[in-house]
């Protein structure tokens, strides 16, 4: 797969559960707020993806 297909993986399932995790915590929450929730996810999983790719020394 190319990186343009696993980011846009990403950012779906990254939406959805943003959304789904702020329904079940904060139902009086907007849409937006799910929204960025699921932006973060997708920043926290390419930043977690950065620090696990081996670093020659």
């Amino acid at each position: 797969m190319n990186a343009l297909l696993i980011f846009l993986v990403r950012l779906i399932l990254g939406l959805v559960f943003g959304i789904i995790l702020t329904r079940l915590f904060r139902p009086d929450w907007e849409i937006y707020y799910g929204v960025v929730t699921g932006l973060i996810l997708v920043g926290l999983a390419y930043g977690m993806a950065f620090f696990r790719k081996k670093k020659p020394e």
